[in-house]
């Protein structure tokens, strides 16, 4: 009778193991081995870049358990896809914690070392992290000692970045820094983009026909430049929006308040217009 009981506890245990197993680690695999790159060019000719967005690691407010859940799972889905789907660059599009904008600077010292902890990579991949309202708050929050302590952080800029990666330019913004009011965060960020709009226009151009473009040393083939940011560019609503992983229905038709949820119309023609 005693034999059968511990037969049954080992089974039980056995199952439970697996299921363990199955939840917390071969799942990821079993998901994420369907996903492929696409077709039809050479490693040479293509670059592999992943997107991602809004991780919101939780800070001090959140509760441990939630934490412990949601970072877990991040860690595994995030490594399981390097392991599988092997980036060259990985892009993450804002709000990487979700109480920067006042988080103590040891709180978010804590945050941050879980965030290199749960998207830590090889020196073979570049990562990059564009500023979320979440990670130093809306414009009239925002300081110069959050934006300093985020860009230390983590590999970001505090306004414009230009980013070259083989044949590709990517251009990051500061969601944030396009208020229009002029202010030190703002007119940085707008004479960057400038800057880096006459660079382009100079690549374009094959480096001729423009005086300005004597002046660049660093002269690259142009590319189209993909543009990344936090916030969507100026629109009503999600109406438009279709697909697998648009919002969901009883939400697309929400208005978007501007500058908080999407930028306003002038900053969009903007950016658009200065980046291509």
């Amino acid at each position: 009778m005693a034999s059968l009981a511990w037969k049954r506890a080992a089974q039980l245990l056995s199952i439970l193991v697996c299921t363990l197993v199955y939840n917390e680690f071969l799942v990821y695999y079993i998901v994420l081995s369907n996903c492929r790159w696409p077709h039809g060019l050479s490693q040479t000719e293509s670059t592999h870049a992943m997107l991602i967005s809004d991780p919101h690691l939780l800070g001090p407010t959140g509760h441990w358990w939630d934490r412990l859940r949601r970072e877990w799972q991040m860690q595994r889905a995030f490594q399981t896809s390097l392991y599988l789907l092997k980036p060259e660059i990985v892009f993450i599009l804002g709000d990487l914690f979700d109480d920067g904008k006042w988080s103590s600077d040891a709180a978010f010292q804590q945050d941050v070392v879980r965030f290199h902890k749960i998207f830590g990579h090889s020196d073979s991949i570049e990562l990059i992290s564009v500023m979320g309202n979440h990670d130093v708050g809306f414009h009239y929050m925002i300081n110069s000692h959050k934006l300093e302590r985020f860009v230390k952080a983590v590999n970001s800029s505090d306004s414009v970045q230009h980013i070259r990666h083989k044949n590709l330019s990517f251009v990051t913004v500061n969601s944030m820094a396009f208020e229009g009011d002029n202010c030190d965060m703002c007119r940085k960020a707008e004479e960057k983009l400038e800057g880096i709009s006459r660079q382009l226009q100079c690549a374009e151009s094959r480096w001729e026909g423009l005086e300005s473009c004597d002046l660049y040393s660093d002269k690259f083939l142009y590319s189209p430049p993909i543009l990344l940011q936090h916030f969507p560019m100026y629109r009503e609503s999600d109406s438009m929006c279709e697909g697998p992983d648009s919002t969901p229905e009883e939400y697309k038709y929400d208005k978007f308040r501007v500058k908080m949820d999407c930028l306003s119309p002038e900053a969009s023609e903007k950016v658009l217009v200065s980046s291509m």
